[in-house]
């Protein structure tokens, strides 16, 4: 399996964990946000395909989605 880090401001974090509530932020090892819903790493997914990026537009775009 591989992994694709996509980058996110802290304020784009606080917001991914406050409307996602099981969704945990590993601070002690991947310094990642996990437990997320399968349907939004999809949405995510596919964001990064559309935009050819892993910056923090991807979660930008992402949050105007679910807003």
């Amino acid at each position: 399996m591989k992994v694709i880090q996509v980058q996110c401001t802290e304020k784009q974090k606080d917001k991914i964990l406050k409307h996602f509530p099981m969704a945990r932020f590993d601070t002690a090892t991947t310094k990642s946000i996990e437990l997320l819903p399968r349907e939004v790493k999809d949405k995510i997914f596919d964001i990064v395909i559309e935009l050819k990026s892993v910056g923090p537009d991807v979660i930008k775009k992402f949050l105007k989605s679910i807003d």
